[in-house]
């Protein structure tokens, strides 16, 4: 596939990257829209995404004038707007590496919430990340990987077992139910 179509079907967010330009937030996003998309479809879904990860006093600022939660919801916005299902029917892959890194409690919620209106809308959301218990909460499926290889792979509820975490964090673990929801422990000895 040439980058063009590429650029259709999928979307990436990196772990880390700089803000390197003097551009500001709303023209950084305009280099993200799909292409062949109406103005005012556009402006329609970058103001809800501006309003869910909370930027809509950021649209004039410089990139290099962010915070860093700031630069990452920024991030987040343009490879949203780059699969978002009413501007883009083609897309159909997400692939976040350490998408929450930066961001508050409240972002992560808006960062969870606009994850499942993308997988209801048939896209699927690949997303690496260290925290057990967002995993556990909010993954479908689960790949734990360690040291490059595939340990387990499977339903989440399934996979994130202490007895599967344990030999690949070398701690041990104990899962407990409050409420309606799991939660991962580590035992400390």
């Amino acid at each position: 596939m040439s980058a063009r179509d590429l650029a259709l079907r999928r979307a990436y967010l990196s772990q880390q990257q700089n803000p390197s330009a003097l551009m500001p937030v709303f023209q950084y996003l305009a280099l993200h829209q799909p292409k062949q998309v109406s103005v005012m479809a556009v402006d329609e879904v970058v103001a809800q995404l501006a309003t869910r990860l909370m930027l809509k006093d950021k649209l004039t600022r410089p990139l290099t004038e962010l915070s860093g939660g700031e630069w990452q919801r920024v991030r987040l916005a343009a490879v949203f707007l780059q699969v978002w299902p009413s501007l883009n029917p083609y897309a159909r892959l997400l692939v976040l590496d350490e998408p929450a890194t930066g961001l508050e409690v409240a972002q992560r919620v808006a960062l969870d919430a606009m994850l499942k209106v993308l997988c209801q809308a048939g896209l699927i959301v690949l997303a690496s990340t260290h925290d057990l218990n967002h995993s556990l909460q909010q993954a479908d499926d689960i790949w734990l990987i360690s040291k490059g290889k595939l340990i387990d792979a499977g339903d989440a509820a399934d996979v994130m077992q202490p007895e599967r975490l344990a030999p690949v964090f070398g701690i041990d673990f104990q899962r407990h139910r409050v409420g309606e929801s799991d939660w991962l422990v580590p035992v400390s000895e």
